[in-house]
């Protein structure tokens, strides 16, 4: 039997001689590159400068991938950071436009109230400023209410105005609201006179327009003519202006001055008529 020596026993292949053998030649290569660092003659110069020559096309392939992964990453989240800055842009634009729609509709009805203010009529002994309590102009009945009554010296068959003109008459009275009858209500007769051709005839409710009644020979009307109401009815002040003469080919129509959608503030203009009838 061959007994193993000492120094064989030393060199078992094992993770711990595995470790030693590598550690010796980090070692000397370290020492080596050390030394050549030092020398400085023109041939190591050379092998250096040759060595990082072939190498550096090397090292640029190997981090190319790298680089495109980072400069990839770095993209997508600047992706994801501009659809943040973009949905928070979205919403601050969706509430300055609000603002914006609610500053413009303020603007309208102030503008409206002064219109309102500028009605020119010396024959009304007041003058009442109303809102619109409920939207009934969305109701095919066209009946409004605003928040004006008795107490504020209202009376039956009171006439209506907005800033573009007459809207219609109050029908009903309450303490502090009234009930009324616009000229859009298919139960609204107006009496009226063209201003042109000198035609009396009647007026009716029928939506955003209204139709003509009692009147011979409707196409000799001008097209576009006012039409003004006359005192027939005994509620309505001569002289009011309600709307102009449209003519189609198969028909002929008014067109109200006032539209069914104009505002949500309206005039009430109280006469006197006994006053009138005592001059």
């Amino acid at each position: 039997m061959v007994n193993k020596s000492s120094f064989g026993r030393g060199f078992n292949s094992s993770i711990l001689n595995s470790y030693v053998l590598s550690l010796v030649l980090c070692i000397a290569i370290a020492i080596t590159l050390f030394v050549l660092s030092i020398l400085n003659n023109s041939f190591i110069k050379n092998a250096r400068y040759s060595v990082i020559s072939i190498g550096k096309p090397f090292f640029i392939i190997v981090a190319k991938p790298f680089q495109l992964i980072n400069e990839s990453l770095i993209y997508l989240s600047e992706i994801k950071d501009s659809n943040k800055l973009n949905k928070k842009l979205i919403e601050e634009n969706k509430l300055l436009k609000k603002q914006l729609d609610k500053n413009n509709f303020l603007i309208i009805e102030n503008n409206r109230l002064k219109n309102l203010m500028n009605i020119q009529d010396v024959n009304y002994v007041k003058k009442i400023t109303a809102r619109v309590l409920l939207d009934a102009y969305k109701d095919d009945g066209s009946i409004i209410y605003i928040d004006v009554g008795k107490q504020d010296g209202l009376k039956i068959n009171d006439v209506v105005f907005n800033e573009k003109g007459l809207i219609g008459r109050v029908i009903e009275l309450g303490k502090s609201s009234s009930k009324v009858l616009t000229i859009f209500n298919q139960n609204s007769i107006i009496p009226v006179i063209s201003i042109d051709s000198k035609k009396s005839f009647f007026v009716q409710g029928r939506k955003d327009k209204l139709i003509l009644k009692h009147i011979e020979k409707k196409f000799d009307l001008n097209h576009g003519e006012y039409v003004v109401s006359t005192d027939a009815a005994g509620y309505f002040k001569e002289g009011i202006k309600i709307g102009r003469i449209f003519k189609t080919l198969n028909d002929v129509y008014l067109i109200p001055f006032a539209k069914n959608t104009d505002s949500i503030y309206v005039n009430v203009l109280v006469y006197d008529f006994k006053k009138e009838f005592r001059d």
